[in-house]
Order: C-alpha cells, then sequence, then structure tokens
C-alpha cells in the first residue's frame, strides 16, 4: 500500500499518494485554514523559467552541448540513453531559480565528480598512454555565454506550460496588474517572448537578474521587490506563481504570497517547508476563488 505524504500547515493533515505524484497527477497544500477569508490580492508576479515558459528541457540540452569538448562523447550517449540528455534529477534540482553565477559552478562540479570532466585548473589536454584527455571545461563566465548562445538559439521555439496563456488572460480580464521576475537576463529575455505574444502583451513589467536593482539572485527578495515597486503594489499584496524553491523563498522573503507550480519530480515536501501557500500541479488547477480573483473587476 503506497505511503502518503504529510501536509503540514493548516491544522489539518493533507495526504498525496507519490504513485500519483510521479504521473504528474496535481496536489494542493495551503497554509489558510478553510474558514479564513482570501487574503487581498491586488497584482500576480509569475517566474518565467517553468513556471510561464516550459524553457527547463531546452535549457538542459544548453547546459550539456556548454560543456563543448570536455565532455567525452561516450558520457553524452550515456546521457541519451539514461537521461534522454537532460540532467540528472539530483542535479537539475539544485540549479531550479538560480542566477548563472550560482548554479554553473553546481553543474561543474557535478560533471567532474560524475561525468569525469576535467576543471579548468587541470590544464591542457595531453595524452598519457597513448590515451587522449578531453580539453578541461570552460571558465563559469565562458561556460554561460556558452550556455546562453545555445539556448538562445532554441528558446525561440519554446512553448507556454498548460495553462499558463490562459491564466494570463484571465487575470488581464479582471484588471490584475501583473509582472515577471526572471533570473535569466533580459537579452535571453527578449527571444524567449517572441512567439508568445498573448502572454507578454498582457505583462509590461519585466525583472531580470541581470537588471541594476536586483543586486542578489534568488532566494534573496530582490527581483520581487522590484517588481512590486514597478507595480506600484504593497508586496503583501502581490501574489507570486513559481516552479522552484528558491523562488518560494524569494517571494517569501520579500513579502508576498506564493504558489508553487513544481516540476512533477520534485519533492512536495520541499515547498512546505519552504512555506509556499499554495502547492497545485500545474496551472490549469489555479482556484480563483480560494484567492478573491473569481469574477473580479475593478
Amino acid at each position: 500500500f503506497p505511503s502518503p505524504f504529510s501536509f503540514p500547515g493548516n491544522g489539518r493533515t493533507m495526504v498525496a499518494w507519490a504513485p500519483l505524484l510521479s504521473l504528474g497527477f496535481s496536489f494542493v497544500s495551503i497554509n489558510m485554514p478553510p474558514s479564513t477569508p482570501p487574503p487581498k490580492i491586488s497584482a500576480a508576479i509569475f517566474d518565467l523559467d517553468g513556471t510561464l515558459l516550459d524553457t527547463e528541457t531546452l535549457s538542459c540540452t544548453a547546459v550539456l552541448d556548454a560543456f563543448g569538448p570536455s565532455l567525452s562523447e561516450e558520457m553524452r550517449q550515456m546521457l541519451r540513453d539514461t537521461e534522454n540528455y537532460k540532467l540528472p534529477w539530483d542535479l537539475k534540482k539544485q540549479t531550479l531559480g538560480l542566477q548563472g553565477h550560482a548554479w554553473i559552478p553546481l553543474v561543474l562540479e557535478y560533471g567532474k565528480v560524475h561525468w569525469n570532466v576535467r576543471s579548468a585548473e587541470d590544464g591542457e589536454s595531453h595524452s598519457t598512454d597513448d590515451l587522449p584527455l578531453t580539453p578541461p571545461a570552460p571558465s563559469v563566465s565562458e561556460f554561460w555565454q556558452r550556455w546562453e548562445n545555445q539556448l538562445s538559439d532554441m528558446c525561440r521555439n519554446v512553448d507556454a506550460l498548460p495553462g499558463a496563456t490562459e491564466l494570463v488572460e484571465t487575470l488581464a480580464e479582471r484588471n490584475i496588474p501583473m509582472a515577471i521576475s526572471t533570473s535569466s537576463r533580459r537579452v535571453a529575455v527578449d527571444k524567449k517572448r517572441e512567439k508568445h505574444e498573448r502572454i507578454f502583451k498582457h505583462i509590461p513589467i519585466i525583472v531580470c537578474g541581470d537588471d541594476a536593482a536586483v543586486k542578489h539572485g534568488k532566494p534573496a527578495p530582490d527581483g520581487f521587490l522590484e517588481a512590486a515597486r514597478q507595480l506600484g503594489v504593497d508586496p503583501s499584496e502581490c501574489l507570486v506563481f513559481e516552479d522552484a524553491v528558491a523562488g518560494v523563498q524569494s517571494a517569501r522573503a520579500a513579502g508576498c504570497k506564493s504558489v508553487a507550480v513544481p516540476d512533477p519530480r520534485m519533492e512536495p515536501n520541499a515547498f512546505v517547508e519552504a512555506k509556499a501557500d499554495e502547492v497545485i500541479g500545474s496551472m490549469e488547477d489555479f482556484d480563483y476563488a480560494k484567492w478573491g480573483l473569481s469574477g473580479r473587476s475593478t
């Protein structure tokens, strides 16, 4: 018989079954007692990658390509066979929501430990016993540039995640102002948005990871605080949609409410521990009435 996950936070125990989660079934945890009236929500702030747009698969491919010749063809074939040429989940989950300067060292270290990638400090490639060594991995800055170049070439074809476009359009119809706060740099965002005018025409405010006001990336609150400032709304009245634990922590640090929409492989308790106000399986599962946004217009 399957073991349940217990979700604390509202005086009740809510149960989600592990096999259903693994198949992508939605689950909900909310930290408001059922008798509590909906909080006052005056604006919505969205993360971009993995929340509105399905960039995560493309990002994984770009990460592996950014290793260049330092990642051997044998290792690449192994990743194709075992991971469908994606990052293993034990690595991927560590990188979600972080800026490049934070996640790239994690990836390079993982490559050194698990994929026999030589670090830049190992020096130039040379042969030993007639066995050629691969070149060393690129530096963090070079890796970041390679990754962005690879990703930018692919991102013009990125898809919106299920329910994302419809959620944005519904909030727009109900006159809820919206912003995006993303760890991505602006040049990358400009390419990702090209085929998603249905989303971006309703979201004029976009705070990027390389904006001057964002001194510290997620889980620091800078991005969400700047988005709230540009919206002219108190952070406590902003509802944040995020797919990453670091993003939920950032929203909480900013004083915002948060709805987590995680990758189905993510451990659900991680978002409870991060104190997400609600956890849903998809944007399609968002409950407008629960947040006082049902049929609202101003």
